[in-house]
């Protein structure tokens, strides 16, 4: 992973990606989080539980330990968007 303090990634990102990271899927009604990878976690039945499991992924990010940190972000980020200097 970059030395890069993770507020640098809030520049890059769009708008809409600030605003929330939580949304709720029309067809379906389930609620969901979005990692800064862009994947969707979930489904959550309220938006109070999508919140409490984005602040527990959160949590469970800052206890890791840095393989761990290392397995987890490979697997939410595609392979072409990998270097392997960011590890």
């Amino acid at each position: 992973m970059s030395d890069e303090s993770r507020f640098d990634d809030r520049e890059d990102m769009p708008p809409e990606r600030l605003r929330t990271r939580l949304y709720q899927d029309e067809k379906e009604g389930n609620w969901y989080f979005t990692t800064r990878e862009g994947k969707s976690m979930g489904p959550f039945d309220t938006k109070e539980e999508a919140r409490l499991g984005l602040n527990d992924f959160l949590e469970f990010l800052r206890l890791a330990d840095l393989q761990t940190l290392v397995t987890i972000t490979r697997s939410l980020t595609p392979d072409d968007e990998l270097d392997d200097h960011d590890f």
